[in-house]
């Protein structure tokens, strides 16, 4: 046998195990069964700082200056970009219109403008 594929539901056979870690996020395996979970833990220090700046960035936005055709709107941590791309949402422009006007997201926004 010259090669071993192995796959996380070879190496998890029940409950939870730590599968990535860095420093913004951390995600863990569930296994239940024939069920597998992933969850994602964000740094909550990594994610009021990217707030802060975000809330600054909305507080110097100038609605009525010359804006050219690109206008950054928003800014999402890298790991919540590639769970909504796992999801298909980045792939869908009414998706990501829908989530990033949507209230629940509005600390990701850097300005109040409609998508």
């Amino acid at each position: 046998m010259d090669n071993l594929n192995l796959t996380a539901g070879d190496l998890l056979t029940h409950g939870t195990i730590l599968w990535e870690e860095t420093p913004e996020y951390r995600v863990w395996i569930t296994r239940d069964g024939d069920k597998m979970y992933f969850t994602t833990e964000y740094n909550s220090d990594i994610l009021q700082a990217l707030f802060d700046q975000n809330q600054r960035e909305a507080n110097a936005f100038n609605k009525s200056g010359s804006h050219g055709e690109m206008v950054k709107v928003a800014s999402v941590p890298i790991g919540l970009y590639h769970e909504w791309a796992r999801q298909g949402i980045t792939d869908d422009r009414e998706a990501i219109r829908r989530r990033l006007n949507d209230a629940d997201f509005s600390k990701f926004r850097t300005n109040d403008w409609r998508l």
